[in-house]
This record gives C-alpha cells, structure tokens and sequence, in this order.
C-alpha cells in the first residue's frame, strides 16, 4: 500500500537534551506516526520564520502508533527524533519550547524490512546513527512478542543484537533506552573510555568470526567511512545487510534531486572497444587501414569511445531509499 505524507503541525511533547552536543524531540502528529515504518524520516521545519526556508530531514528514532501496546496515554500518536547540533539550523532547532508546534511533513521514503530465514538481527550503529535502528529494534522485539506458540524452525523468531560506536563516551547514545526495552547493547569507542576500544565495525567482525554469519542479517547506520566498511564485512561473511543512508536534500519527495546515490547498474550492454573511433567533425567513421595504408583515413581529429559505461546509475535517497540493500550501492 502506497503512503502519502502528510504536511502537519505538530505539537512539541518533549524536547531534552540527551548529550553535549544532542537532543530528543518528541511530536504529537497521529497522521504521522500512524503509517510510519522504521527507517522512514520526516522533514521538519526548524524556524517558524522561514529562516532558514528549507525543511531539515530527521529519521524516527520512535513512533509511538495510536492505540499501540505499551504506549502511555500522553504518547499516542507521537513520534521521537534525536538529532545533533551541527549548523545554524540545528542550532535554532535546539531553542524549538515544548507545547510549540512545528511544521513536520512525513512519513517519507522506504524503511528496513526483515530478512527472510534469519535468526538474528544485527543492528550496527555509528553516534547519532543509532537513534533510527531503536525503532526498528523496537519492531523487531515486538515480533517475537506477538510469537505466543513456539515458532517452528523456518519461522524462529530472529535474536535482535545491538553495536554501538563512537569516537569517546560522550557520542554513545541509547545504551539507557535498549536496555530499558530488554536489550544488552555492546559498546565501542576509539579512545576506549567506554566499552571496547575500537570501532563498531570491529565488534561486527568480532561476532560474526564468533557466532558465525549463517543465519544473521545485518541491518546499520551512521557515517558513509562506517556504512562502507559494514558492508564490506557483509561481503566478505556473505551476509545481508541492509543501510540506511543520511543524505543531504532540499524537499524530500523526489522533486530537487539533492540526495542521488551511486548504486550498481546491472544489465547495462558494453559499448565498442577503445580501440573504436568517431569522427570528430566529419561525423564519418575512420575507413579500414592505418595513414599510409592507401585508402585509409587519418586518426586526426577523431574521438576515441569509451572502452565501458560507467557501470552505475543514481537514484534518490528519499524516494528509493533511505534504506538501501548494501549490494547495490556504489561505495567510494
């Protein structure tokens, strides 16, 4: 079923900071939250004067659904960003007062999906990157909640793991939150001041040598260096895993074509050789011979071919994504 966004005011029902630099938005929009899916994101309106014009994309750390399960009364129909303190707009955003109400216009783009046949979910995020991967561990838990009978093997309900990382303690967030909804997180930083010292991406290697990749998916977020190396481990462990990748852009719904990403064209036919010529202004192709062949045409002036397309296409983070399968995405 095909989702509308829905352009809304909505109504400041928490707004805390969580961190130095973070903070925690929670918006009453039970237009929003009803349809929204985890990995989906909003475009929020920072400033009611228009200053700066442009709507910032922010992706659902929680959406609390009308009338869901252990949901408090205020909650309902609320959904949770987090985000981080980067620019002028953020900046303005961080002043946004509890009982204001915002310009939010959402859900948008394509969310996770669960891995068919996989007993565990391994959930990979990077600083503010986790904030979107606790709704769809939420989603996940919920799963194997609503499993009452035992499952049987091909329906087992998938263990949900969480890795966090971050340069020192002060970027892990939601270590509180997971283990609130039942979770053990595992935590990384580069300074070793919290956790293991390292990268998450080395506690993704750690597990899947550990555990084994055979019945894992991996689902993760954060910055593009991190998203790389993830899915170069899912490569090499034959793993899937999907990303969500943050993207600048100006509209959200397909129209400024601000946040394309590279992914792998397939089944694109191979052009002529290099060896291959077009003539540069004649636009006659070069006869047979070399110049001093008799009869044959001069390479002057002529435009070599390139021996191969690039072998990609862009697509919008917005619309086809933010959520993407790690295959298919060119890394650079």
């Amino acid at each position: 079923m095909k989702i509308h966004p829905k352009e809304v005011k909505a109504r400041v029902l928490l707004h805390r900071r969580i961190g130095p630099d973070y903070f925690r938005l929670r918006l009453l929009c039970p237009e929003v939250a009803r349809p929204a899916h985890p990995g989906q994101f909003a475009m929020l309106r920072v400033s009611e004067w228009r200053d700066p014009f442009l709507r910032r994309p922010f992706g659902f750390c929680r959406i609390f659904s009308p009338k869901g399960r252990r949901v408090r009364p205020e909650d309902e129909g609320a959904v949770e960003i987090w985000y981080k303190v980067v620019g002028r707009g953020t900046a303005l955003m961080s002043q946004i007062r509890e009982g204001q109400r915002v310009d939010l216009l959402g859900p948008l783009g394509k969310g996770f999906w669960a891995a068919e046949g996989k007993k565990q979910a391994i959930l990979v995020g990077g600083g503010i990157g986790i904030a979107p991967l606790m709704a769809w561990a939420e989603e996940l838990q919920l799963g194997r909640r609503k499993m009452k009978r035992p499952p049987k093997i091909s329906e087992e309900a998938q263990e949900v793991l969480i890795l966090i990382g971050g340069k020192n303690a002060e970027e892990i967030l939601g270590v509180r939150e997971f283990k609130q909804m039942g979770f053990e997180p595992q935590v990384a930083t580069e300074d070793g001041r919290l956790g293991m010292q390292g990268l998450a991406t080395d506690l993704l290697e750690r597990e899947l040598l550990t555990q084994g990749p055979a019945a894992a998916a991996i689902y993760a977020c954060g910055p593009i260096p991190m998203l790389t190396r993830v899915a170069q481990i899912a490569e090499q462990f034959d793993v899937p895993c999907q990303v969500l990748v943050e993207s600048r852009m100006a509209c959200g719904i397909g129209a400024c074509l601000g946040c394309a990403v590279k992914v792998r064209e397939e089944g694109v036919p191979k052009m002529s050789g290099a060896g291959d010529f077009l003539a540069g202004r004649e636009g006659a192709p070069p006869e047979c011979g070399g110049e001093e062949g008799g009869g044959g045409a001069s390479r002057e002036g002529l435009i070599p071919l390139i021996a191969e397309p690039p072998p990609f296409r862009y697509v919008r983070a917005c619309k086809e994504g933010p959520v993407f399968d790690a295959r298919e995405i060119l890394w650079e």
